[in-house]
């Protein structure tokens, strides 16, 4: 009955309880270009939603433990659907299933196409202030690291310059001594 409730309406909003471990499905039949969208709300994220192409038997979308669970689908030829939501809990859970397919469905999903777009639009934003702050960062450093260098080179050079006054001032100490020393000698 639920089957043909669905195939008639363009919106269903059922509220259902379903029993611990048991699994409830809905079908429905779609036109070429037809777009479905919906969500799955439980009392707690113990279940599961799966949605199945029956038409070529292929698994559409698999999603579990999320306390609402969000499916939009473009279907680009006639087919038959499937979606099945599993209690995996090991109570009883009140389910709210909401489900909209159509001309409704399309206008809903291009409105999401606009915030998506809008949020898409602020991402590159910022992905380029950070770029650019990447940027500043890498000549920041490369600029840190030139002031290194030239302050290592001119550390390295004072050093040199010290070590030979050091070895100077050694060797004329060292020739004063010994003539110091000669001297003393002779006397």
């Amino acid at each position: 009955m639920l089957f043909f409730l669905i195939c008639l309406a363009n919106a269903v909003d059922l509220r259902f309880k379903l029993p611990a471990r048991q699994i409830r499905c809905f079908g429905d039949r779609l036109q070429e270009k037809e777009m479905i969208q919906g969500f799955v709300e439980g009392e707690s994220a113990d279940y599961s939603l799966k949605i199945t192409d029956t038409g070529v038997n292929k698994q559409l979308l698999y999603t579990y433990h999320e306390l609402t669970q969000k499916f939009t689908q473009l279907f680009n030829e006639t087919t038959q659907i499937q979606i099945c939501i599993h209690n995996l809990a090991h109570y009883q859970m009140n389910i709210q299933f909401f489900y909209e397919q159509g001309i409704q469905a399309e206008v809903a999903s291009i409105e999401d196409l606009k915030e998506v777009e809008k949020q898409v639009k602020q991402y590159n934003n910022t992905l380029q202030h950070l770029k650019s702050a990447q940027l500043d960062l890498v000549q920041l450093q490369t600029n840190r690291n030139e002031k290194m260098n030239v302050i290592s080179s001119k550390i390295i050079f004072f050093s040199i310059i010290t070590i030979l006054l050091m070895i100077i001032v050694t060797v004329i100490f060292t020739i004063k001594a010994a003539k110091v020393m000669k001297l003393k000698k002779s006397y």
